[in-house]
Order: C-alpha cells, then structure tokens, then sequence
C-alpha cells in the first residue's frame, strides 16, 4: 500500500460514514487523516495494520452510532469522555502511523 492508497481510504471513509458519526468517530477519523499525511517513512507493516484497522473501525462506529441511538439514558455508552472499540481503533492507526 502506498501513500496514495492511504488518502484514498480515509476520503472513501468519509464519505461512507456520513452524518450519522459526525460527534462519534469523526475526529478521530481526522486525526487517521492528519497522520498519514504526515507518514513519509511508515514501514510497510504499518500501513498494512492501518489499513486492516481503518475499515473494521468504521464498521465498528456505524454499529456503536446505532446502539448509542437507542441507548437507555444514563448508559455509560452516553457519557462524554465515553471511548468506543471504533473510536480506540482509530486512535490505535493514527498512533501506528505517528511512529507510537
């Protein structure tokens, strides 16, 4: 996977998750964005992990958006400083790819 590939994954993941994680997983998608951007010397194995990552944590926040859109009030899932398996996903690629 080259860089280019990277750019292409996260516009297509934009564009797929839509409004619906716009308060969910969104900025943590960015901050995917941001880093492989700045990726000029991710080892191949990185971006091979980041690339599994990406696509099977957006899933993950499309399902998390639907349970949170049904969740009980008082659901921890509703809490502000509330971290989702997708949401840790992405922070995981973002970390991968900042050389952490």
């Amino acid at each position: 996977m080259n860089k280019l590939s990277l750019y292409a994954w996260a516009a297509i993941g934009t564009l797929l998750t839509g409004p619906a994680l716009a308060n969910h997983c969104a900025a943590d998608l960015t901050n995917v964005q941001n880093a492989a951007n700045q990726a000029t010397s991710a080892q191949p194995n990185v971006l091979g992990a980041v690339e599994a990552l990406v696509p099977a944590a957006l899933e993950a926040c499309r399902n998390e958006e639907l349970a949170m859109a049904s969740a009980e009030l008082g659901s921890l899932m509703l809490e502000p400083d509330y971290v989702s398996v997708g949401q840790s996903m992405l922070i995981n690629a973002a970390d991968l790819l900042n050389g952490k």
